[in-house]
């Protein structure tokens, strides 16, 4: 290791590892300043530094970040996990619907923004059954990384993994090469998480549970029209008392009105029901319910974007001492009041009947002109932007959801990139409205681009140093005494998934690429796939921290965990992985 460059590179890469686990800066800003110094040192040019960005398969990332973002924006996504986590399901009912649909999607969806989306759903799944999120959501994040293991995109580190191969003249990894191996894994740790959680989770308060206990309550109107499929069930055969954060407070049966409402209550038609609920399980029921629908004075727009934001009663507003339903608010505003919150006061009755007083809180659904409306008037100061529906159009995101199956099927037979179907895909859903600038802006993570489009130059740094092939004879070296070729799938996957625990998988497979090609070239093996599969499998496979794997990171704080938990939990389906991975490689790929 006399080589100045070898040392360079081996002093960077340790500089990486240590600052990326002691968190001395951010991420990206440590892949920066390793490829200033790799630059400096004449190790790669800056052609090499930025080819990252040019890769096909760092592209497949941008584009399916956006698709996703866009599908997830739309108001079909929260009627379909509505009906998936149902309330009625037992703890070990909801792990198997929660994990077996988490996995399948994330064998196609990139697993981080995968988790974000899900886990708010799952937590009030757990709170509303009285059960600790710490139950919950561990199994979230493990179902997510083991499902993105079973084809190319189900995780940024597999693309990653390709675009090396194919920047170092290898073929790209395919759709499914992944899968014999992958899908095994994820069948097993699934049955894994049924089996186990219960008795191996801890039952832990969250952080967020005092907070939620202090979230302010809106109350919500709606009717009960003849066709509705509640009519002659009663409260309780409704699943009504069961709804996410929700409850009926009163009945208001022409002028009558029935409180407090009994589980035995029979809904009648036309019958008016009001709900008490938080801001968000209020959106939610918009969304969710087909056996509801809003009071006359909450119409809003149902086509294209939309957004909800609370709004208060300005001083000297126009609307002060109005009823809700008197005051022409769609007309003037382009939007609809569906909900009222008056702090410290309790208000009952039908909402279209209370009366406005100066600091009540609205919950506005507006279209286009509402902010533009409201900003000219007096009467509203607008507070913050709860949520974004899009109605978007529903039939438009099945069509969307269709494309996207039809480029995997097209990707799979060689018939067209992945990188061109999504491209085609996106334009068209810029051309249909559903996608703009600013969409583009915010469901992109550049800090997470920036990062492993670097990764590939310090990939190209190790390679051009000669670290990979110094570092290959030490695999090689260490695994002589092991059985052939598994000794060194062994050694790879050990370094790989020991690097991945404490740094980025990015930062884990740049290091780990080279050394395994190096590896492979002098051990004579022509078909990289089954090493590259390797450090792709190892990268993803950290159960037992919170810190290697970004999802399990996204769980901690919510779910109250401590480092231990991820120990205990995940050290079992971490030797299942690892065994799996490595004799079902070997297998195979006739390495046996």
């Amino acid at each position: 290791m006399n080589d100045p460059k070898i040392i360079i590179v081996s002093l960077v890469i340790l500089g990486m590892v240590l600052a990326l686990y002691k968190e001395v800066i951010k991420p990206v800003m440590v892949f920066v300043v390793s490829i200033t110094v790799l630059m400096a040192a004449q190790i790669i040019t800056p052609k090499e530094a930025l080819s990252g960005f040019a890769n096909e398969q760092i592209a497949v990332i941008f584009l399916l970040l956006i698709i996703s973002d866009v599908i997830k924006r739309s108001a079909a996504l929260d009627y379909s996990i509505y009906r998936l986590f149902r309330p009625g399901l037992s703890y070990r009912a909801f792990l198997f619907r929660m994990s077996t649909s988490v996995a399948g999607i994330s064998a196609f969806v990139n697993n981080t923004p995968l988790v974000a989306l899900m886990m708010p759903y799952v937590y009030d799944w757990a709170k509303r059954k009285q059960i600790n999120p710490s139950k919950v959501l561990m199994p979230l994040s493990m179902a997510a990384i083991v499902g993105g293991t079973v084809t190319l995109i189900g995780t940024s580190t597999n693309l990653v993994v390709s675009g090396l191969a194919t920047d170092a003249g290898l073929p790209p990894l395919k759709m499914f090469d992944f899968t014999p191996i992958g899908l095994p894994i994820m069948l097993l740790v699934v049955l894994y998480i049924i089996v186990m959680s219960k008795r191996l989770l801890p039952d832990r308060t969250d952080a967020l549970t005092d907070f939620k206990e202090h979230t302010r309550e809106y109350l919500i109107e709606t009717r009960v029209p003849p066709t509705s499929g509640y009519v002659g069930k009663s409260i309780d055969d409704n699943k009504l008392r069961q709804l996410r954060g929700l409850y009926v407070v009163e009945i208001i049966r022409g002028n009558k009105t029935i409180a407090p409402v009994s589980p035995k209550d029979v809904i009648e038609p036309n019958d008016i029901l009001i709900f008490a609920g938080e801001i968000d399980t209020v959106i939610d029921l918009l969304n969710t319910q087909t056996e509801l629908v809003p009071a006359d004075f909450s119409e809003y727009p149902m086509t294209g974007k939309v957004e909800v934001i609370e709004a208060i009663i300005a001083p000297n507003s126009s609307l002060i001492n109005k009823p809700v339903n008197k005051t022409n608010f769609r007309e003037m505003y382009d939007a609809g009041i569906i909900a009222v919150n008056r702090d410290g006061e309790k208000i009952s009755g039908k909402v279209g009947d209370i009366e406005l007083r100066n600091g009540d809180l609205l919950l506005v659904v507006g279209g286009k002109g509402f902010r533009k409306r409201a900003e000219q008037s007096r009467d509203l100061i607008l507070v913050s932007k709860r949520r974004e529906i899009n109605h978007g159009d529903k039939i438009m995101i099945k069509w969307i959801l269709m494309a996207i199956a039809a480029a995997f099927i097209l990707e799979a037979c060689d018939m067209m990139s992945l990188f061109m179907s999504l491209f085609l895909i996106t334009g068209t859903i810029a051309l249909t409205g559903l996608l703009n600038v600013e969409d583009v802006k915010k469901s992109l993570d550049l800090e997470l681009m920036v990062m492993l489009a670097m990764a590939i130059g310090v990939g190209k740094a190790i390679s051009n140093s000669g670290a990979d092939q110094l570092f290959a004879r030490e695999v090689i070296g260490l695994t002589s005494n092991l059985h052939d070729t598994m000794g060194v799938l062994l050694g790879l996957y050990l370094v790989t998934n020991i690097l991945t625990m404490f740094v980025t998988n990015a930062a884990a497979v740049a290091i780990t690429f080279p050394i395994a090609v190096a590896t492979g070239q002098q051990l004579g093996i022509h078909d990289m796939t089954p090493l590259l599969l390797t450090i792709a499998f190892a990268s993803s496979a950290d159960f037992i921290t919170p810190f290697g794997y970004q999802t399990n990171l996204m769980v901690f704080g919510p779910g109250g965990y401590r480092f231990a938990d991820y120990i205990r939990y995940g050290i079992i389906p971490t030797f299942i992985y690892m065994a799996m991975t490595i004799f079902g490689i070997a297998w195979w790929y006739n390495m046996i």
